[in-house]
């Protein structure tokens, strides 16, 4: 006798085990970082201590990359260019990333929000003690121009107290009116161009806005575009540099990147003078400080172009000065085209 058939039963699936995916991309995480596009895992509430927490561990961490990248750009001249041309790039800072926050902070302190502070001799005739007190306080120690200002000021005021009103201001006033190069610059264009250029009349223009404010308004405007003419003069730099560099052949990127390490290098050695002159006791005492920042700029550029581009000293020195020529005929160039750019816009 046969058994009765049993019924087949199809078993039960195992639970499938739960994978955590990524919340950007929704890909599947095996670790705390997401290996498609690399976000970080964090499915906790953010709360205000969870962001300072971040923003902590993000500055003072071990394996930050921003300590490390400064100090390797501060003492170890051309070290950050070889190390990213030697493909070792993940443990700095990106060096264009690191040039703009570096030069955004050095603009930054180059003077007050409202723009460097311009002083002409010839308002100082008309100042009180009052105001050149106001003015030292406002501007503070780090305005040179001020500090030579307020001194002639004070001569004047000597002058004015010693001598009868009637004498007093043609010897008060007697050198102080000088003129600087822009003036000079814009007295070519005082009479009238016979075809009626537009450009020559916006220079025009601009001219009388210079002789107004005593340019003031123009320094503000050249300080703000002297950034923008860095991303022209540091490419036209780095086409320079290329003949030099012809054997053994270099590429012009390698140029480019050597350059932006090393203004960012000289931009951030600024920056912190600049602050340091801004601290009330110690800005009184930086003279020598000030003069050892010099010689080792120029000590660091030489010792980077060497340990980048691999020459004897003798060959590294004389193209140190062949660039160094050209850097400064450059930079005349394209200041003086900033500031003609700066007037036209203005």
């Amino acid at each position: 006798m046969s058994s009765p058939p049993v019924p087949v039963v199809d078993p039960p699936e195992p639970p499938q085990p739960l994978t955590q995916v990524c919340a950007n991309c929704g890909s599947a995480l095996d670790g705390q970082y997401c290996a498609a596009c690399g976000q970080r895992h964090e499915p906790h509430l953010h709360t205000v201590a969870h962001f300072a927490a971040e923003a902590l561990e993000s500055i003072s961490h071990a394996d930050s990359r921003l300590w490390k990248t400064l100090w390797y750009l501060l003492c170890r001249p051309g070290f950050l260019t070889r190390e990213f041309f030697a493909g070792k790039r993940v443990r700095y800072l990106p060096p264009f990333r690191l040039y703009l926050v570096i030069s955004v902070v050095f603009f930054l302190s180059l003077g007050s929000p409202e723009g460097p502070m311009i002083v002409d001799d010839s308002d100082l005739a008309t100042m009180d003690a009052d105001e050149t007190k106001a003015l030292a306080e406002r501007f503070g120690k780090e305005a040179a121009p001020v500090g030579e200002a307020l001194k002639k000021a004070q001569e004047i005021e000597r002058q004015k107290a010693d001598e009868d009103s009637d004498e007093a201001e043609p010897k008060a006033g007697k050198g102080l009116k000088r003129q600087n190069a822009m003036t000079e610059f814009c007295d070519e264009f005082k009479a009238d161009d016979p075809r009626g250029n537009k450009n020559y009349a916006r220079l025009q223009a601009a001219c009388a806005k210079v002789a107004d404010d005593h340019g003031a308004g123009l320094g503000r405007a050249i300080v703000h575009n002297i950034p923008k003419a860095m991303f022209v003069f540091l490419p036209l730099l780095a086409l320079a540099m290329k003949p030099l560099y012809w054997r053994p052949k270099r590429y012009y990127v390698e140029h480019l990147l050597f350059l932006v390490h090393n203004h960012a290098f000289v931009f951030l050695v600024l920056a912190l003078l600049a602050f340091l002159k801004m601290i009330p006791v110690v800005g009184d005492h930086l003279g020598l400080l000030e003069f050892a920042m010099w010689i080792y700029i120029a000590w660091y550029l030489y010792r980077g172009m060497r340990n980048v581009y691999q020459q004897r000293r003798a060959i590294t020195v004389a193209k140190y000065f062949a660039v160094g020529f050209f850097y400064f005929c450059a930079a005349l160039t394209v200041l003086l085209l900033t500031a003609i750019f700066s007037a036209m816009m203005a």
